[in-house]
């Protein structure tokens, strides 16, 4: 499995899980490189799984990277970053020569793009080929690179709205697979529900900028509502969120918190009121829902991408970017106790149609119809 391979990031996470679910029956070797998150947690250590097979050449380039110069300059640092990724395809394919099925996670991480994946799906070999598209990568417009999944032996996909995608892309309906985000339920705590929380990056796309105008418009109705950040960010993104929430005058309703630990997450899930998950962005399918989901916690999350088919009626879905809309869910859930019990319930049961166990059965079920078939 060619993947991401950090500590608590969400696409590592899926294959770390996965190949625990999944070990008795399926022989992992997993291979990775250097990618965004390198860039962003450079020196940090404790980020690195480490276990795999990593490809080291070509090098990882932070600076091809969101370029803001002029549009030639752009366009070359662009060109030379899809060459590179195309290079580390042929390179993933070095590394998993003794494989009978190579299984890569696309998102849109520059090592782990669409670049990289054409290369990969279009070396003609006698190997099985699979790929999870967490993401569709904006370069998948152009169809010299779209028409390459077609040499995959199977898509898997996390939600229907992923598979409409993929169908636009004349990707053949019979290779595609829906095959869900995993969580695995922790024990329930019994511990008092007393945080409102934020679990992730707190930028624009993951909504943050919405919650801060939510807060605002709370806080003009009289009711101070204090929001608990957790997860991995950078001090970059810490700061540019505290300079908006200043600016709009709730920065003194933000409390920080810090990257946590999987049973450190589970418990401050179970502490939680309700968390927000109102992307800007739309996700296939979100870690932090099906984790809070779990963890039977309440959740209020955007009306978007795949996220309306894993919550169900586990919690409330809004209009992504809409503050009032949000403000009022908030109000809701707090209001209504028995509200939120309703859904601490219906989400606990939801989620397991989700075990991990689940999904890896599924997975492995794929691998072997794939190795039934002719080569």
């Amino acid at each position: 499995m060619i993947t991401c391979w950090y500590k608590d990031i969400s696409m590592a996470n899926y294959s770390s899980n996965l190949q625990n679910a999944s070990d008795k029956v399926v022989d992992w070797q997993v291979v990775s490189s250097h990618c965004g998150c390198w860039k962003r947690y450079s020196g940090r250590k404790h980020f690195l799984q480490g276990n795999c097979k990593f490809v080291s050449f070509p090098p990882y380039v932070p600076a091809l990277e969101g370029t803001s110069g002029p549009r030639a300059l752009h366009l070359l640092l662009s060109a030379s970053t899809l060459f590179l990724q195309s290079l580390r395809g042929i390179a993933y394919l070095a590394k998993c020569k003794d494989s009978d099925i190579i299984h890569y996670q696309q998102s849109t991480s520059p090592s782990f793009g669409i670049s990289a994946l054409y290369a990969l799906l279009s070396i003609p070999i006698q190997k099985k080929r699979i790929v999870t598209v967490h993401s569709i990568d904006p370069l998948s417009r152009f169809r010299v690179f779209s028409r390459s999944y077609k040499n995959a032996d199977r898509i898997l996909v996390h939600s229907n709205e992923m598979k409409e995608k993929m169908l636009s892309l004349d990707v053949p309906e019979s290779r595609i697979r829906l095959v869900p985000h995993g969580t695995m339920p922790p024990p329930l705590l019994k511990t008092p529900r007393k945080e409102i929380t934020f679990f992730g990056s707190p930028n624009k796309g993951k909504g943050f900028w919405t919650i801060l105008s939510a807060l605002k418009i709370l806080k003009d109705q009289d009711r101070e509502v204090h929001v608990n950040i957790y997860g991995i960010y950078n001090d970059t993104e810490k700061n540019e969120a505290i300079n908006e929430a200043t600016h709009i005058g709730v920065a003194d309703l933000l409390v920080w918190g810090d990257r946590l630990s999987e049973e450190k997450f589970n418990q401050k899930m179970q502490e939680s009121v309700f968390t927000l998950a109102v992307y800007s962005l739309t996700v296939s399918g979100s870690s932090v829902v099906t984790r809070a989901m779990g963890n039977a916690t309440p959740i209020i999350a955007s009306n978007i991408g795949g996220i309306p088919e894993y919550l169900g009626d586990g919690g409330l879905l809004v209009p992504p970017d809409d503050p009032k809309a949000l403000a009022s869910a908030m109000a809701k859930l707090l209001d209504d106790p028995s509200l939120r019990e309703r859904f601490s319930t219906m989400a606990r049961r939801r989620a397991e149609n989700f075990s991990w166990d689940r999904v890896a059965e599924m997975t492995a079920g794929i691998y072997y119809e794939c190795l039934r078939e002719n080569p």
